[in-house]
């Protein structure tokens, strides 16, 4: 017992000294400027809502509303099995174009986005160069296309936006949400897009060149279609960039029963990734190992190694239990507050980079370590209780 945790102790030291060189050699690499001419591309926005009244008309607004030229972009509202006013709404918006979807059972966003897709291709065409998806509680800032555009026109396939918290102070849980996706965007996406990795596709704010779907359509089975796509071209060798001026706000969960609801269906999806794609990766890997694709492995693997090691240290307190052997002794104390205290600091250094109140953060930043805790208990959860289906969130607006 001691040999085996030791070995998973000295395997994710080995990991997270891996993720944190990439971090300060990509930080410190800073972004390579190429001056380019962007001329405008034809982009297809992709909407995917199912009773979305309360938020839809704030998306809709800012992407009507965008300093890019109207002719060059058309925006799709897929409402899915919608009750409410959903479609109702989009369809007051000039240049929107809304499809219905009533026939089959509800599924998740991946068949949603297929079933669009298909509606689109079948009408237009290749008519797009290139694709965004876009969840109704988002709102984008007026720039975000032109951006995306930069991205696309400089020879990226794959471009995710950056993501903000549209509620960043409305509860404690909102602030963790907060603070995970600075930490995202700052210590992950950005490092990996500065040395030429991927970045990591993040459920919305993201696009992707329509030649990627032309032919296949959107073929995603999980219930993590973002990660999926992303793995899928990536073993293609397609990478994600991160586009850092490219501003869109998400409204975050304020409230644990979806907070928990949410990252079930997250461990949920990542386990079905693994299971479907450990084994494809691996043959990849050894056919041709590079630095990108074995990064490639960390979103991955990430709740396989939350779950295995809460695992094996509950495993481990109860082993030294039976032997009289105090469970908590200081070598204990110390491994487990100074990940506690870790998880503090990277929350100050997002509230900083960020530019958020340090003072309406606070709670938020002293407990970020018990969303990672939960997140943990969740990894397990799901193991053993996965989740069946997606379960869609509902937006306050």
């Amino acid at each position: 017992m001691t040999s085996l945790t030791l070995l998973i102790q000295i395997t994710l030291l080995i990991a997270f000294a891996w993720a944190t060189v990439v971090t300060l050699v990509g930080l410190w690499h800073g972004k390579t400027t190429v001056n380019i001419i962007a001329k405008p591309s034809r982009f297809a926005i992709l909407i995917c809502a199912h009773n979305e009244e309360a938020v839809i008309a704030k998306l809709l607004t800012s992407l009507v509303q965008q300093n890019y030229p109207i002719e060059y972009y058309k925006i799709f509202l897929f409402a899915d099995h919608c009750t409410d006013a959903t479609a109702t709404i989009g369809a007051k918006f000039p240049g929107v174009i809304v499809y219905e979807r009533q026939d089959g059972p509800r599924s998740g966003k991946g068949a949603v986005l297929n079933w669009g897709l298909n509606r689109i291709k079948e009408k237009y065409g290749p008519l797009f160069d290139n694709v965004v998806v876009f969840d109704a509680d988002n709102v984008a800032t007026p720039d975000f296309l032109l951006h995306m555009n930069e991205s696309f026109v400089g020879g990226a396939k794959l471009v995710m936006g950056d993501r903000l918290a549209l509620n960043p102070y409305a509860s404690t849980i909102s602030g963790w949400y907060t603070l995970y996706w600075q930490t995202v965007d700052v210590l992950y996406c950005q490092p990996r897009s500065n040395l030429g990795m991927s970045a990591i596709l993040s459920g919305t704010g993201f696009g992707f060149a329509y030649d990627l779907i032309k032919e296949t359509g959107w073929q995603t089975s999980s219930i993590t279609e973002d990660i999926e796509f992303s793995m899928q071209q990536n073993l293609k060798g397609v990478y994600a960039v991160y586009q850092e001026k490219a501003y869109f706000y998400d409204e975050q969960p304020t409230d644990l029963h979806t907070l928990i609801s949410q990252l079930r269906r997250w461990c949920t999806g990542n386990y079905q990734i693994f299971y479907s794609y450990f084994k494809v990766w691996l043959q990849c890997f050894l056919k041709k190992p590079t630095m990108k694709l074995l990064d490639n492995a960390i979103p991955m693997a990430l709740c396989c190694v939350f779950g295995l090691y809460l695992l094996l240290s509950v495993a481990w307190v109860f082993y030294n239990a039976t032997r009289g052997i105090n469970p908590f002794g200081l070598r204990d104390i110390i491994w487990w507050g100074g990940l506690y205290g870790l998880s503090i600091i990277i929350g100050v250094l997002a509230t900083i980079y960020g530019k958020f109140s340090f003072s309406k953060m606070l709670p938020s930043i002293l407990t970020s370590g018990l969303y990672c805790i939960i997140f943990s208990l969740i990894a397990v959860w799901s193991i053993f209780v996965p989740v069946k289906g997606w379960q869609p969130i509902k937006h306050k607006g």
